[in-house]
């Protein structure tokens, strides 16, 4: 059984997703380095991005992951949203795109 998720995306919208992808990556990232920081309002800021971007690509699960930090931001929730942003992580790296009937894969990690 493969750990990979297929997502099937609009062909409308194909060629924009490896960059929205991509940028969840970095918001890991962002978001590790701000609750090292204890900067609530910058995890905040990107966690409701996340919500509200995430369903339109095609990814509800990271509309979900995003509502979840963004409460545990408002909660100030450290341990929570060091879950949280490791099972956005481990969403992304399981993720392949499936546009027009084509996988390809995104790798481990996406940047």
């Amino acid at each position: 059984m493969s750990d990979k998720l297929i997502i099937t995306v609009d062909a409308q919208i194909a060629a924009l997703v490896p960059r929205f992808l991509a940028n969840r990556a970095a918001d890991v990232d962002k978001i590790r380095a701000a609750l090292a920081a204890a900067d609530f309002a910058t995890i905040r800021a990107a966690a409701h991005a996340m919500k509200g971007s995430g369903g339109g690509y095609g990814f509800p699960e990271i509309s979900r992951l995003g509502a979840a930090m963004e409460q545990g931001a408002r909660e100030r929730d450290a341990a929570a949203l060091g879950a949280l942003v490791a099972d956005l992580e481990t969403y992304l790296a399981r993720i392949e795109i499936d546009a027009r009937g084509q996988a390809v894969s995104t790798g481990k990690r996406v940047m």
